[in-house]
């Protein structure tokens, strides 16, 4: 675990932070296993040192120091996940914590003020670190009494207060969301209930957000992508295990969940986490930067989308278990991953949120959990329809009107999608209507999932009949109105992205650009 002293002084003016967030120097030496990135924002400051990380969790810089032979090596620098005591001094002053070898000791500051942690203000000698001095005055007779009787009232006054810390700390985090009314169990761990993986190994990191971080690893030989979360993010772990956790949610064109657990690699803590399917191809974002596609594979991952929304959205019974509609409410091709065969699985249901529906039981609970100020969470800012962004969502039906959004969101993914074609030539009959249709302005004109599903199948079977799900009785949904002739055009021009599919709301409502490169 020994890197290099860190002795950095001058920062760009560039990385200062706000008065409200702290902003800390940010290192981990080469043999340091895991990482504490997630517990910041790294900030850019050049191609190499220093770095620099603004906190998320806490005002409270750390750093750590390896004092070997003499020598002061730094061993991790950056912020800590919560403001603790020690957190209020001005400079980073070292106290020794561990031996981890034999003339090897470890030494730790915490501090709080921009970049304390750049460099340690001194290193106490080691004769100070509980070993008696041979050589050292000795006590005054009587005194080793007093002095037994004063350490004694700071060890107990120190317990007490620990455990005081403890308690508030775990009510902290344990508290449930939709408010500040204390819960019956609200000062249990929150990981007492979940199970220990001892077959999880966790290989890499694939991808970092700001509640969790997910890795590549292996349970019982089978590969899987491992969603850890920190112990502050324990209300987001709750939230999107409740929704894997719904009975029937099993759909090819959905993210296959496959456990709920606690661990972490090493020397990490151990937390709660989510263990599902493993989608080696990676995100939808990333793919469609890495590949174009030919006409038939771009249709297949723009119906197997809109297959998975539909399922989403849709209220079920099935085999006796009753699955409830779901607004997804973060879809983004971050947020779809690509299967072997091409298609899509729709994953991230951090913010995914149970829609009012016929029945009440754990669904209706999981909408409680949230509470209603949570219908205007928001998501990717860049794929949310317009009403979230101007707080205009028609909170008297909000069921229907999150579906609204979601149908947004997907014709921006169709418009990447179809964004990425090599052979996609003058408007086939009815791609420029289905985008228009789902991403008009007016959350009332848009396509319901269902529908968006059925003009693509048209699409893709332009000569054969389609039958419509069970689901619908009377033939064709009341709002699904009929598709244009689907026949394709002949024209040898290349459809031109970058002006639009066509003149009546040819670009999305929202003013930000979603063409992928």
């Amino acid at each position: 675990m020994l890197g290099t002293l860190g002795l950095w002084t001058l920062f760009p003016v560039a990385v200062r932070a706000p008065p409200n967030r702290r902003t800390c120097v940010f290192f981990e030496a080469p043999r340091v296993q895991g990482s504490t990135k997630t517990l910041g924002e790294l900030l850019e400051g050049g191609p190499g040192p220093p770095q620099s990380i603004r906190c998320l969790y806490s005002h409270c810089c750390f750093g750590i120091w390896n004092l070997t032979q003499g020598q002061a090596q730094v061993e991790m620098q950056g912020c800590r996940d919560s403001d603790e005591p020690g957190c209020e001094s001005l400079r980073c002053d070292l106290s020794p914590r561990a031996q981890p070898s034999p003339g090897s000791t470890l030494f730790t500051c915490s501090c709080g003020t921009d970049f304390c942690n750049a460099n340690y203000s001194h290193l106490p000698p080691l004769g100070n670190q509980g070993v008696p001095d041979p050589q050292g005055p000795q006590a005054a007779p009587g005194g080793s009494f007093w002095m037994a009787l004063v350490l004694l009232g700071v060890f107990l006054l120190l317990l007490l207060l620990g455990t005081i810390l403890l308690v508030l700390t775990q009510r902290k985090v344990c508290r449930a969301q939709g408010g500040s009314r204390p819960e019956p169990d609200s000062g249990r761990d929150c990981t007492e209930d979940l199970p220990k993986l001892p077959d999880l190994c966790f290989s890499q990191v694939i991808q970092e957000g700001g509640h969790a971080v997910v890795w590549a690893g292996r349970l019982q030989g089978e590969l899987v992508a491992i969603k850890a979360f920190p112990p502050r993010a324990v209300a987001q772990f709750r939230a999107e295990r409740a929704v894997y956790e719904l009975p029937g949610l099993q759909h090819d064109h959905i993210v296959r969940f496959i456990t709920a657990g606690q661990g972490g690699p090493d020397p990490l803590p151990s937390g709660p986490l989510l263990v599902l399917e493993l989608y080696p191809k990676g995100s939808l974002c990333h793919y469609l930067t890495q590949h174009t596609s030919d006409w038939g594979s771009s249709l297949q991952m723009a119906l197997s989308l809109a297959q998975g929304l539909a399922f989403l959205h849709e209220e079920r019974w099935q085999n006796g278990q009753y699955k409830p509609g779901i607004a997804h409410r973060d879809l983004s091709s971050q947020n779809v991953l690509i299967r072997e065969d091409k298609s899509c699985a729709i994953g991230d249901l951090g913010l995914a949120m149970v829609l009012p529906g016929l029945t009440q039981g754990p669904a209706s609970v999981l909408t409680q959990l949230r509470g209603p100020a949570a219908i205007l969470e928001a998501g990717t800012q860049r794929y949310m329809a317009p009403e979230l962004l101007d707080k205009t969502l028609d909170l008297q039906d909000w069921g229907t009107a999150l579906r609204r959004a979601d149908v947004y969101s997907l014709a921006l993914l169709l418009w990447e999608i179809l964004s990425r074609c090599s052979d996609l030539r003058s408007d086939p009959a009815g791609l420029r209507e289905l985008l228009e249709d789902c991403w008009d302005a007016d959350p009332e004109a848009r396509l319901t999932a269902e529908c968006v599903q059925q003009r693509l199948v048209a699409l893709a079977h332009p000569r054969e009949t389609h039958p419509f799900p069970k689901s619908w009785p009377h033939g064709y949904p009341q709002d699904c109105p009929s598709t244009p002739d689907p026949a394709l055009k002949e024209s040898a021009c290349h459809l031109n992205v970058q002006q639009g599919l066509g003149s009546r709301n040819s670009q999305p409502a929202s003013t930000t650009s979603h063409v992928v490169n």
